[in-house]
């Protein structure tokens, strides 16, 4: 449940009427499922300490669009069954339905307007996220401690935010983690999802910092039910929660700051820790929730600003950087063993009238294409690089002979020459390759690589589509 390369892939569907009533159905459903989850934190009529619908409402308006706004209406209407008697609604009902409605409705609308990308969900979607939260929460606190506000109606509107704060708007932040959880079930499938829980979180030390968040939990909280000097001790909880955000990254903190703050709301509930205000326990588990999601980004962009410094963006494959640093890794390990290494320039041709022909993007995917058939034509011990432009470097390793390297290369351009394939035709490309071999034709790999150019240039003289050897520029 990792946010990988800053985002959540979300599948395309296609449009229709069909889409649309199955979307609705399962908006309605989820809706009405998170609401009977909620009664069961309620502690007083109307006041439940743990409600995430109406955020969830909004993070589908995020998803779904502006079209479900109505369906997020008969969701509110319905969703209180059979606890609520909807067969006798009346204007009274409706105030906080509306309020609901607009708040959520158009919050979800704006998270969609700055997020275009419809198929992703970002870094630039969880600061939106928290922004628009963060806004919310901001107001109700200014409406709930001001005292110049005379007028009965904005007295009344006062005496209601409270109820507002506590049961709708941490509830938006509380829903983030199953939205993520949904959208990675409906993106790899519930099998994935059981694989990836199996191999990445039923690991013995995810489960101690589990188990350590429990039992934190259960004693903070029994402190608190004794006396109400140990009522801020319940901030301790936020320390291994934010800990695992910092050592495993976003996908496991959200699930640790949700799973173990709902822990402690049940704890709550169930055994009436009364020292503790509502108030309190919300703030708390809105801070872990932003807190985690903060600081799980924080983690998730060093990771990918890594490898965008050692991996080229466009194909994924190593850049220079990252070449040459396991080249000299390679090379001093040869040196050891009294090894070969061969190093391959490989320089692409035809690539040029392909881009003139069919565009930039046609380029572009015949560049991702050729790093995937680099890659699958190399043994496990062997790497590549994209050099720039058209041009890529292998490095074959583990006493590798000219004639091994020769086969290879001869690989690479028969598999090279079958028609690639374009959104918009297709074309026939191939390859000159240049060979240099480690120790006779270098040292080191700047050595090497400059070796292995010039047997490029050779074999592109000699009528291209074929290799060369440095040592042997006649070789056929």
């Amino acid at each position: 449940m990792d946010v990988s390369s800053d985002r959540t892939n979300i599948p395309f569907r296609p449009t229709g009427a069909r889409l649309h009533f199955r979307n609705a159905l399962f908006f309605i459903f989820s809706f009405w499922f998170l609401n009977q989850i909620a009664y069961l934190f309620e502690v007083a009529e109307g006041i439940s300490v743990f409600y995430p619908p109406s955020g969830f409402a909004m993070l589908l308006i995020y998803l779904f669009g502006a079209k479900y706004l109505p369906v997020f209406l008969v969701a509110i209407i319905l969703g209180g069954l059979p606890q609520r008697d909807v067969f006798n609604y009346n204007l009274e009902m409706l105030a906080p339905d509306l309020r609901m409605f607009l708040i959520y409705g158009v919050a979800g609308l704006i998270l969609k307007k700055l997020n275009p990308e419809k198929h992703t969900v970002s870094a630039k979607f969880y600061y939106t996220l928290i922004f628009i939260i963060t806004a919310l929460l901001a107001s109700a606190v200014f409406v709930m401690g001001s005292s110049t506000i005379g007028s009965t109606f904005s007295s009344s509107w006062r005496e209601q935010v409270p109820l507002f704060f506590i049961g709708n708007l941490t509830g938006a932040l509380t829903a983030l983690p199953i939205f993520i959880f949904f959208l990675h079930v409906r993106s790899c499938g519930w099998n994935n999802v059981k694989l990836t829980i199996h191999r990445d979180i039923l690991k013995p030390d995810k489960l101690v910092a589990f188990l350590i968040i429990i039992l934190l939990s259960f004693l903070v909280l029994s402190l608190g039910k004794f006396s109400e000097n140990y009522s801020s001790y319940y901030y301790v909880i936020l320390i291994p929660i934010i800990w695992t955000s910092v050592k495993w990254g976003l996908g496991i903190g959200l699930m640790y700051a949700f799973i173990g703050n709902l822990l402690t709301l049940s704890f709550y509930v169930l055994f009436g820790y009364s020292f503790y205000g509502m108030l309190e326990v919300q703030l708390i588990f809105a801070m872990s929730i932003i807190s985690t999601v903060l600081i799980g980004l924080v983690h998730e962009q060093k990771d990918i600003f890594y490898e965008e410094s050692i991996y080229d963006e466009l194909t994924g494959l190593a850049n220079m950087r990252l070449f040459k640093k396991l080249s000299a890794s390679m090379i001093a390990n040869a040196e050891r063993n009294t090894e070969t290494i061969a190093l391959l320039f490989v320089d692409i041709d035809g690539f040029k009238a392909i881009n003139d022909t069919f565009g930039h993007r046609a380029g572009d995917q015949a560049l991702e294409k050729i790093g995937e058939l680099l890659k699958n034509s190399l043994r496990d011990a062997d790497f590549v690089a994209r050099y720039g432009g058209d041009e890529f470097i292998i490095q074959l390793n583990g006493g590798i002979s000219e004639k091994d390297a020769g086969a290879v290369a001869s690989s690479i351009i028969k598999n090279m020459s079958k028609p690639f394939q374009f959104d918009n035709g297709a074309a026939t490309i191939g390859a000159s390759i240049g060979i240099a071999i480690y120790p006779k034709d270098g040292a080191n790999v700047d050595t090497l690589i400059s070796k292995a150019d010039k047997a490029m240039y050779a074999a592109k003289k000699s009528g291209k589509n074929c290799f060369r050897l440095y040592s042997q520029p006649s070789f056929q």
